[in-house]
């Protein structure tokens, strides 16, 4: 039993000198749990989440082409999902204008 508490230790402490089989160990299992791991276990994996509600992203009128008023919010879901690859819902859509006078959407998603 003593034994037993006297690796816990050794390990939890990280006693074990630098080359030795046991450290060689260690530092397996931690690699190991570093590249086998799921990407749920490691929160803002997703790049795809960095745009979400509170980024906006860019689309310009001439993207998107001729578009009816009414059908714009759909238009502009479509192109979404071709740039991301997923469906996307949208939460809000900004119009703007740039210097040149271009109008800029600014489209934020779910």
């Amino acid at each position: 039993m003593k034994f037993i508490f006297s690796t816990l230790k050794k390990t939890l402490f990280w006693s074990y000198d630098r080359g030795s089989w046991q450290y060689d160990l260690m530092v397996f299992v931690i690699l190991a749990f570093v590249f086998a791991a799921p990407n749920r276990f490691f929160p803002n994996h997703d790049k795809s989440n960095a745009k979400g509600p509170e980024y906006g992203i860019f689309i310009t009128k001439d993207e998107l082409g001729p578009v009816a008023p009414s059908d714009l919010e759909s238009a502009l879901s479509k192109r979404l999902s071709k740039l991301l690859g997923h469906p996307v819902r949208i939460s809000r859509v900004d119009q703007v204008t740039d210097d040149s006078g271009k109008i800029i959407y600014i489209v934020y998603h779910e």
